[in-house]
């Protein structure tokens, strides 16, 4: 999974967001390491929404106050479930990596 198809879907696990609140999220979950520019950002979420990891919410199931022009995002089941997958093949990937650096300094 790309790194920043991570963070996106991270951001919108937490609750529907659009474009510029997910860009501030992944900003401040990967403490400044990846910035969202908007064709990144905007081309990422068409490549989720292709993938069935996230989805447009309906403008009737939009936060109270929101103008139209704004499209929230949200995560799926499958978006879920990969996300789910993506966090434990890293877990996996830090302990391995754990692991050998404490060899290393024996």
């Amino acid at each position: 999974m790309k790194p920043h198809w991570f963070f996106i879907l991270l951001s919108v696990s937490a609750a529907p967001r659009y474009g510029t609140a997910i860009q501030d999220d992944v900003r401040e979950l990967s403490d400044g390491n990846v910035r969202l520019w908007p064709a990144t950002l905007y081309g990422s979420l068409e490549e989720l929404v292709g993938q069935g990891w996230i989805e447009e919410v309906a403008e009737d199931e939009r936060p109270d106050g929101i103008s139209g022009r704004e499209r929230f995002y949200r995560i799926t089941r499958a978006g879920r479930l990969a996300l789910k997958r993506e966090a434990a093949r890293l877990e996996s990937l830090a302990s391995v990596a754990r692991t050998r650096l404490g060899m290393a300094g024996a």
